[in-house]
């Protein structure tokens, strides 16, 4: 860290002093060897590998212009800057991968307003560097602050995926930032500026690779897991509507200072911003109506069985018992002898018992019957429409499909003239223990017997 902090000072002392070729070299190649050393350090490989490359670039580029007395461009230091850049997005793809859904997305909108802006800075030299019929210095040009853009782009993708540390976001992203200014304030103030003034373009980049280096150092052993924090999601909410303003602001400010209106470069990124934020919109109310339907299967459904739970009981029921016809038909269903299956097989085998259980009835009922989970090994059956006589019809089949060998007993009840919800309970609820009080295995109602069943075993005791 020390080290880091050397690096950056000297970065920013150099231009002082009088200026000199290898005083200026070491004050932006320093930063980019320690940088190659920490990540060796940290077995960060990509990381290493990009410092290597962006360095021996850099030597080159170096070389070239003390042979040549001018900066050679386009020339082959600049392959050594392109595999170094694509070793830093590798390295910085890694960090960030298995982020919440929606982060590159976000990452992208908090870029492109800036992107714009800086889009619009350089727009006017790099015409003007069009026109001269130098295509392959304009690419090149035109490159490092593309790559720029693509990192910082990734880097806010790991910040908001919470892939990297507050420390470690903050610095990336400063870093990220100065090499895009230093790359475009060389590709804008190059051919104008002033001597006094050029020592400092290469400011940015040393200072860019000390805060790498310092990010490199704040690297914990264990990384933070993938997912935003309370924190992140707040800058997110802070960003994303300044990014998608930056472009407009910057139109209405070269309007008021009477400066020519970039419209073509900075409405592009205005309508870009706002396509990107429409869809970002778009995408969180899919989620947030998925979370709103997974949220309702929860609060109506039982887990463990799949079944509609005892909130889905109570409102179906309610809603049965308020049809024109009021007539329904009601059992409640008890698996015999639950606790031993629990003592012998464990609460896995009691589980299983009761998801096939559950199966199997749903698979013996009508379709319009529904089949609720109670609570523990009780369930409801609810028969819409149905009579006494077929629905304890209905209700032996149920009997007859438990798995074998274990058996249930149920309480079945017709609703009465008038009678409410709970009353319609209370009255299965009672049968259901007389089922149990009998010999279990059974079905007991209180309807009259309708004679067509016979009683034993498969016969349900119909009390009078």
């Amino acid at each position: 860290m020390v080290a880091a902090g050397l690096c950056a000072l000297a970065a920013v002392a150099v231009p002082l002093s009088p200026h000199h070729p290898l005083a200026s070299a070491a004050a932006v190649v320093g930063p980019v060897l320690l940088l190659l050393v920490v990540a060796l350090r940290r077995r960060l490989l990509w990381t290493a590998a990009g410092a290597a490359l962006m360095a021996a670039g850099d030597v080159v580029f170096r070389v070239l212009w003390w042979v040549h007395g001018a900066p050679v461009v386009p020339s082959p230091a600049d392959l050594g800057f392109l595999l170094g850049y694509l070793a830093l997005l590798r390295a910085v793809h890694l960090a960030a991968r298995g982020g919440r859904t929606g982060a590159g997305l976000d990452a992208l909108i908090v870029v492109v307003g800036p992107a714009a802006v800086v889009a619009a800075a350089v727009h006017a030299p790099l015409s003007a560097l069009a026109t001269t019929g130098d295509p392959l210095r304009t690419a090149q040009a035109l490159v490092a602050p593309l790559f720029d853009l693509a990192l910082l782009v990734l880097v806010v993708r790991a910040s908001v995926a919470g892939a990297l540390t507050r420390l470690q976001a903050a610095a990336l992203q400063l870093a990220v930032v100065l090499l895009l200014l230093g790359n475009a304030g060389y590709l804008v103030l190059v051919e104008i500026a002033p001597d006094v003034l050029r020592p400092w373009l290469g400011a940015p980049f040393g200072l860019a690779f000390s805060l790498a280096v310092l990010a490199v150092v704040l690297h914990p052993a264990r990384p933070p897991s993938a997912g935003p924090g309370a924190g992140s999601s707040r800058l997110v909410l802070a960003l994303l509507p300044a990014s998608v303003c930056l472009p407009a602001g910057a139109l209405v400010a070269q309007g008021l200072a009477g400066a020519d209106v970039d419209w073509q470069v900075l409405g592009t990124g205005a309508l870009l911003a706002a396509a990107l934020s429409t869809a970002r919109l778009l995408g969180a109310l899919r989620t947030a109506a998925a979370q709103a339907r997974e949220l309702e299967r929860l609060v109506l459904v039982d887990d463990l069985t799949g079944l509609p739970n005892r909130r889905a009981c109570a409102a179906d029921l309610e809603q049965a018992l308020a049809a024109e016809d009021g007539g329904a038909a009601l059992a409640l269903l008890d698996l015999d002898r639950f606790k031993a299956v629990n003592d012998s097989l464990g609460h896995a085998g009691g589980d299983a018992l009761l998801r096939a259980a559950a199966l199997a009835w749903a698979s013996a009922l009508p379709p319009t019957a529904g089949l609720y989970r109670w609570g523990g090994e009780e369930f409801v059956v609810l028969l819409r429409g149905t009579d006494a006589p077929r629905a304890e019809g209905v209700l032996q089949d149920v009997r007859l499909a438990t798995p074998a060998p274990q058996t249930v007993s149920a309480g079945l009840v017709a609703r009465r003239s008038g009678e409410g919800a709970r009353e319609l309970l209370a009255r299965a609820d009672a049968l259901l223990y007389r089922a149990k009080d009998t010999g279990r295995d059974r079905v007991c109602t209180d309807a009259p017997p309708s004679g067509t069943r016979e009683a034993a075993g498969a016969h349900a005791p119909t009390a009078s």
